[in-house]
């Protein structure tokens, strides 16, 4: 009897999704009759792509989408204007992390699985070198840093820094409180880098680039610090947790908490739309929610835009929200794209 229950939710479960992904988009309405803030627009099929969808990048000049397919230890280039792949790197070893960095017209990978980062051609795609950083590294998200040309990748035990022109592992690491580091955001106009260390009793690590000092911002017992942004206009720093799941608001000059709003479990990405001032929280749970930002004190959650479970990733930019919707039974994996209603 367990067995045919246990069937049936799963049965139930597959046609929801399966229904969800045939169904046309719609204008979603919210809880006052006002369009939704997030409206579903587009279905781009990733074929041949398997298990968990991670990181992402884009290249919106050329309406590149890049995406690390970590099951499938590939990452996949997408053409979002032809709504198709056209090139998929293959050969990688457990991709999380993806960067494309346009001053150099290069990609950068980071392999967590190997503990390296491999770099490929930007137009050709092909592989231009592999950086090793230590088996165990566990090498994860990768950031940019226009002032120092360098790219910036997250491993065990801090943050190692490649030079973009050079292909070299250079300087000497910036030393966190140990523990692997997940989501980090760089300051653009000061020398910090704000990291999450969920291993290290779920703190933030606040490191000075230039100094290599390190202070640590506790979350006040919430734990499971996952996804980062930053508005750094506002000095706010936005922290997504998963036990409880909350959207953790800091005040990057002090570290203390400003706000906290309940979004879905299981989140791994979260992005700040600076000129609509929300946050974007893509939870795995089956929904991204949608936190408005009043003023930098005050934050309302304003909606819970359905997606399917184990979404959890993706990037905004321009007027759109991707995320990555992995392959379900005989679904293909597949990229939805959510729109902002102007």
């Amino acid at each position: 009897m367990k067995t045919l229950c246990a069937m049936l939710g799963v049965l139930v479960a597959a046609v929801a999704i399966f229904a969800m992904r045939g169904a046309l988009p719609v204008a979603a309405q919210g809880p006052s009759g006002e369009p939704a803030p997030l409206q579903l627009i587009q279905r781009i099929p990733v074929p041949h792509v398997s298990g968990r969808i991670d990181h992402f990048t884009a290249y919106p000049k050329r309406r590149l989408l890049i995406f690390a397919g970590l099951g499938n230890n590939t990452v996949e280039i997408v053409n979002t204007f032809e709504a198709k792949v056209v090139h998929s790197l293959k050969g990688l070893n457990e991709p999380q992390g993806v960067l494309y960095v346009p001053g150099f017209d290069k990609i950068f990978v980071a392999n967590a699985g190997s503990g390296s980062v491999t770099v490929f051609d930007g137009k050709t795609y092909a592989l231009r070198k592999t950086i090793a950083l230590g088996e165990e590294s566990d090498t994860d998200n990768l950031r940019w840093d226009e002032a120092s040309k360098r790219v910036f990748v997250g491993i065990v035990g801090g943050l190692a820094m490649i030079d973009a022109a050079t292909e070299a592992h250079v300087g000497k690491d910036l030393k966190g409180s140990g523990g692997h580091s997940e989501s980090f955001q760089l300051e653009k106009k000061g020398s910090r880098v704000f990291v999450n260390v969920p291993d290290d009793d779920s703190v933030v690590n606040v490191i000075d680039r230039k100094t290599g000092e390190l202070t640590k911002w506790g979350l006040n017992g919430v734990k499971a610090n996952y996804p980062m942004a930053l508005d750094e206009d506002d000095h706010r720093l936005f922290v997504v947790t998963r036990r409880p799941p909350f959207v953790m608001i800091l005040d990057t000059d002090t570290g203390k908490e400003v706000a906290r709003v309940r979004v879905g479990g299981s989140c791994d990405d979260v992005y700040f739309d600076a000129e609509r001032k929300r946050i974007y929280a893509l939870g795995g749970e089956g929904f991204i929610s949608v936190v408005q930002q009043n003023d930098p004190d005050h934050y309302t959650l304003a909606a819970n835009i359905p997606s399917a479970v184990g979404v959890r990733t993706g990037i905004f930019f321009g007027n759109s929200l991707y995320v990555g919707m992995p392959a379900a039974g005989l679904e293909p994996a597949q990229i939805w794209n959510y729109g902002v209603p102007e």
